[in-house]
């Protein structure tokens, strides 16, 4: 079993994804931030390291909002531990190769993306109004 972690960053009515990279799994669909925790990590220090490497931020609080599992054909279960990430230090940014960009969406607009599980959808519905970061 795989476990990963993923951040919706949330300011004022919006939330940050990315668009996955042409090379990467899952091309062309719009994703949460975030990546495998590593041997010796927790899933919080697991996500705070992916958003430095993917966006150079620092993630200064998130709260933990779903675990799902994600079956892979062929492949061990995915574990995915979803944060909702509303304080962070730096201007997200592209930072490596894994979106092609990011993008701040309404909770709305993000529905109707081509997303990279459909699990996101009903998340996004489910998340109140955001606070102001």
């Amino acid at each position: 079993m795989a476990e990963v972690v993923g951040a919706i960053l949330i300011d004022g009515g919006n939330i940050l994804l990315g668009l996955r990279a042409p090379h990467k799994s899952f091309a062309g669909c719009w994703d949460v931030i975030g990546g495998h925790v590593e041997p010796g990590e927790t899933p919080w220090s697991a996500l705070r390291r992916e958003l430095s490497e993917e966006l150079g931020i620092e993630c200064r609080e998130g709260r933990r909002i779903a675990t799902v599992m994600l079956p892979c054909a062929g492949r061990p279960t995915v574990v995915l531990h979803i944060y909702a990430v509303r304080s962070w230090l730096g201007e997200p940014s592209v930072r490596n190769d894994e979106h092609a960009a990011i993008g701040w969406f309404t909770l709305q607009e993000a529905c109707a993306l081509h997303l990279a599980s459909s699990h996101y959808r009903r998340l996004f519905a489910s998340l109140r109004e955001p606070e102001p970061r």
